[in-house]
């Protein structure tokens, strides 16, 4: 995702949102009500600990600012607004103020402290309309918030009205309370708001916007922090101690800060990290920038505030540290790694673990968890400001960091797949990074948020050769976990990346692959027409292999339509490419297909020879979900046979087997089969539970496979059979 947290994760708060940090010896503040107050605030009651998540309550709220100076008027105009959750619409307030101003630290803390309303669940995202990259599209968001209150990644639909109206399904009857920062536009939040009049949703925008007021909504004004309040965030951050032995220089220096938390943060965090510095000198410092600081006053001078406070910082950084600032600012995507800081830069790990540690302790970068660094959006532009001429290696750079570590993970998921990329053939003989395949495809997915942008900036920019190996190298994720609108928008960049090239391979390749997009969302027409361009492509090219590939799709296709002939004869023409190449995993994956159209056909017997063949070569090279598919086939021909026993073992292993990919089409397939072992046993009840099971487990999937799995159960509840 690019920006937006998936399920239960969450994403922290800007840099410039932070108040302060909490100093020694003091506990975070419990609840909204001890907040208000700008200094000791009176004790309240407990606020009561929310319930424990279920599937699809999602807790996603960062945590709150370690200390919440004041804005004791704005929290109680955000109770006062929010009300009751009565009437027939969500409630909607908007969060109103200049950048660094504290948005994001009033909009959490509130939220935190009433997360108890809203019992079915928190969403939070930074929709990033101010940052250096593009803000975020509503349908990115929602597909993240559809994941996160339970939809299958396979069942949320590519277009926005659709989801927008699954959205509003999913939502209503709901107490949701929705978070949406850095809001650009009305369109950006309007798609986002819940069904129910039981939800709240809370939008920060640097802009009025006055659109939202048709959809009802009322807004909160943030100012800069009173004098006084300013002063209290410097005072508890430095030591009651050393600021009253300089009373005048602290306030100077809150006015010099222009009183806007991120810059008030970035000077305290300074003193703080040299106790034996006078405030005087950071005051010193701060005057001789005076034709910067001298925009503080202007009205929409936040931005400017935090470039002095920023430019000071940076300055005091060693090299090291300036030079990742500068390089890794230029990667797009919500966060990095140290892995792709030194990618980027070309430092030696523990230099660059120490240039990250410089950077976070200078407030210039956030560190989001275990190795997940962020740039607020205003440090971030702070940081493309300034010079380097590497700059424009950044993205390349980039983008070949994480066309290498998606293939290592790749490579765990689909050993055997062939690859138009070279770099497979690089990784091959590495380590694996992941103990299984489940492990690698979570890690993939999420990587989704950061590749997507970068790809778009790697085609923006023209680096078409390493964009279109980065667009094939999506294909484990989005083949297993089905994430419709990335695999759409990705294989568009990379179809024009290859064509831009003229690399036919590389266009074939792609065009097979966004095929199987549309195949998947049973969309057949589209779905042959790429294929057959792949096709096209690929015999231009003399290119057996893509070839092969295409043919197996319009087989798949041609299945799809009912026609098992004609997918018998295509799954043929691909067998005997397949066979002349010698690939072991593509033999075997075309007689499993077609021992799959045959047996749809009711030809049993000439099914089983071919399933039989495919299940002996998967194992024969180790390709244990292969193995697991060709069992499917062959319990169902025992299930026929009158061998329930035999069919029972094959199904077992093959649902323990496929059960680790996290697909619920997979599952299905061996509840399906386990439904006619029972129905053949005699077993109706049990045959019709496991019906059941997979339409529930299909129901966020939708498609062909929930129609099937519907279709049986129908049948068997009219005593027909399955």
């Amino acid at each position: 995702m690019n920006g937006v947290s998936e399920g239960g994760r969450g994403a922290a708060r800007g840099a410039d949102e932070q108040e302060t940090a909490r100093p020694p010896g003091t506990a975070r503040l419990p609840g909204v009500p001890a907040q208000h107050g700008a200094a000791d605030p009176e004790p309240t009651a407990a606020v009561p600990d929310p319930p424990l998540p279920l599937p699809g309550s999602p807790r996603q709220l960062p945590p709150p600012p370690a200390h919440f100076v004041s804005r004791s008027d704005e929290l109680s105009d955000l109770d006062a607004l929010t009300g009751s959750g009565s009437g027939s619409r969500a409630q909607v307030v908007v969060v109103v103020g200049p950048g660094g101003v504290g948005k994001t630290a009033l909009a959490v803390t509130w939220a935190s402290g009433h997360a108890h309303r809203y019992p079915d669940g928190q969403l939070y995202t930074d929709l990033r309309g101010f940052s250096a990259d593009t803000a975020v599209a509503p349908e990115e968001v929602l597909g993240v918030f559809l994941r996160a209150l339970g939809v299958a990644p396979e069942r949320v639909p590519a277009g926005l009205a659709e989801q927008v109206g699954l959205y509003r399904t999913v939502t209503a009857g709901r107490r949701l309370l929705v978070v949406l920062d850095n809001a650009v536009s009305t369109a950006q939040v309007r798609s986002l708001i819940p069904a129910s009049a039981g939800c709240a949703v809370v939008v920060t925008s640097r802009l009025r916007l006055d659109g939202l007021l048709a959809d009802g909504a009322r807004f909160v004004d943030v100012a800069p922090l009173p004098r006084e309040d300013a002063i209290a965030l410097l005072t508890r951050t430095v030591g009651p101690d050393r600021a009253d032995v300089e009373p005048a220089e602290v306030a100077e220096l809150a006015e010099l800060c222009g009183r806007f938390p991120i810059t008030l943060r970035v000077a305290a965090a300074r003193l703080a990290a040299r106790p034996r510095w006078p405030v005087s000198r950071v005051v010193a410092r701060l005057r001789d920038e005076r034709s910067r600081l001298a925009t503080l006053s202007r009205l929409a001078g936040a931005e400017d505030s935090a470039t002095a406070a920023f430019d000071w910082s940076y300055r005091e950084l060693p090299e090291h540290a300036a030079l990742l600032y500068r390089l890794a600012a230029e990667v797009p995507g919500p966060e990095f790694t140290a892995g792709l800081a030194a990618a980027v830069t070309g430092l030696r790990d523990d230099v660059v673990r120490d240039a990250l540690e410089l950077l976070v302790d200078a407030s210039l970068l956030e560190e989001a968890d275990l190795d997940r660094y962020r740039f607020h959006d205003l440090v971030r532009l702070h940081a493309r400001a300034q010079r380097d001429e590497a700059r424009f290696e950044a993205v390349p750079r980039a983008a070949r960091w994480y066309l290498r570590e998606l293939t290592r993970a790749n490579l765990v998921v689909i050993p055997a797949r062939w690859r138009v990329s070279p770099v497979a053939d690089e990784v091959r003989a590495e380590p694996a990074p992941f103990a299984d395949d489940g492990a690698a495809l979570d890690w993939l997915a999420g990587q989704l948020p950061n590749v997507l942008p970068l790809l778009e900036e790697a085609v923006a920019d023209r680096h078409d050769e390493i964009a279109w190996q980065l667009c094939e190298a999506l294909w484990e994720l989005l083949l297993y976990r089905k994430h419709y609108p990335e695999w759409l928008r990705s294989h568009e960049l990379g179809i024009t990346a290859a064509q831009r090239c003229h690399d036919r391979v590389a266009e074939s390749r792609l065009r097979y692959q966004l095929g199987r997009a549309c195949f998947d969302l049973g969309q057949l027409e589209p779905a042959e027409r790429e294929t057959r361009w792949a096709a096209e492509l690929a015999r231009e090219a003399h290119d057996r292999r893509n070839e092969s590939a295409a043919l197996e799709q319009l087989g798949m296709v041609a299945q799809a339509r009912g026609d098992f002939d004609a997918a018998v004869v295509l799954f043929a023409d691909s067998l005997r490419i397949e066979e002349e190449l010698g690939i072991e995993r593509g033999v075997a994956a075309r007689h499993w297909r077609i021992g799959e159209a045959l047996l749809r056909a009711g030809r049993e017997t000439a099914a089983a020879r071919h399933l039989e063949a495919a299940a002996q070569v998967f194992t024969e090279i180790g390709d244990d979900k292969g193995a697991a598919r060709a069992a499917i086939g062959l319990a169902r021909i025992d299930a026929r046979s009158g061998r329930p026993d035999g069919a029972i073992r094959r199904l077992e292993h093959a649902r323990g087997v496929l059960g680790r990919l996290g697909s619920a089409v997979h599952e299905a397939n061996v509840l399906l089969a386990l439904a006619e072992v029972a129905e053949a046993d005699d077993q109706r009840g049990r045959a019709r539970a496991y019906l059941a099971e997979a339409v529930e487990l299909l129901a966020d999937v939708g498609g062909a496979a929930l129609e099937r799995a519907r279709a049986a159960l129908e049948a068997a509840d009219r005593g027909e059979g399955t």
